[in-house]
Formats: C-alpha cells, sequence, structure tokens
C-alpha cells in the first residue's frame, strides 16, 4: 500500500465494569460502550489480516493477584463503515483475513470474559490486547 492510506488506532478498551466475586462477566463484542474498539483503513478489494495478541489473565493494579481472562469463538466483530456492509463475527483466538469489498474504513470489536474466584482480591486490574493488521 501507498504510505498514509493504512493505518490503525485504538478507540475503545475492553472494560468489564464492577465484576461480583465468584461471578463470571462476559462483554459482548457488540457492546457499545464496555467492547474494545478498533480503527483500520486499508485499500478496497485488498486483503488485510487482524490478528489478535490476547492475555490469558489480568494483573490486579497496586497489588498482587491475577483474574482470569477469556476470549471465546464470537467474541470479534469487523464491519467496514458503509451503510451496506454486514458485520462478520470472527474467533479473536485466531488470525482472520478480510478483503474489504465495500468500505476502506473498518471497525474491529471485541468482547471477552471475566472468571473471578470467590476469594478474588477486590480492585483494578488491566492488561493488554494488541491488534495487529498486516495489510496486502
Amino acid at each position: 500500500p501507498v504510505a498514509g492510506q493504512s493505518t490503525v488506532t485504538g478507540i475503545r478498551d475492553l472494560n468489564f465494569g464492577i465484576v461480583i466475586r465468584g461471578v463470571q462477566t462476559t462483554v459482548a463484542p457488540g457492546d457499545p460502550i464496555r467492547s474494545g474498539r478498533f480503527y483500520a483503513r486499508h485499500l478496497l478489494n485488498r486483503p488485510v489480516q487482524l490478528r489478535f495478541t490476547l492475555p490469558t489473565t489480568l494483573a490486579r493494579v497496586g497489588g498482587g493477584g491475577t483474574l482470569p481472562i477469556s476470549f471465546g469463538a464470537n467474541d470479534a466483530i469487523a464491519q467496514g463503515t458503509a451503510g451496506n456492509s454486514v458485520p462478520t463475527t470472527f474467533n479473536p483466538n485466531s488470525p482472520r483475513t478480510f478483503v474489504l469489498r465495500t468500505s476502506a474504513d473498518f471497525y474491529v470489536n471485541l468482547g471477552g470474559r471475566v472468571s473471578p474466584a470467590a476469594g478474588q482480591a477486590t480492585g483494578a486490574y488491566r492488561g493488554t490486547v494488541t491488534l495487529t493488521c498486516t495489510f496486502f
């Protein structure tokens, strides 16, 4: 691609909000507030491969402890910005290649689930999700 025509930007962090000890909490990739969100731009009719690097635990901020996090087969959605773009659900645990047919601009949303133990330490937990886009 020509320099400047392909970009990726993080828009919103995946946010589970307040989690109750011992209760699994899920955020759907279509959640308009809590799902993680990325914006990307590429050339029409050219492939782009999306590959996530996902954590298996979140680390407690300011203290020890971890919180298990997982991502299932339908926890990612990619959709172009054109009015006729159809959202495509995919597994964020595996690379996925798309060819942009209707819009050079697209969004990728990410959901997931956390599974706190009954004795989970209270506090904020953080982790890093990386989206790597390979533009062809």
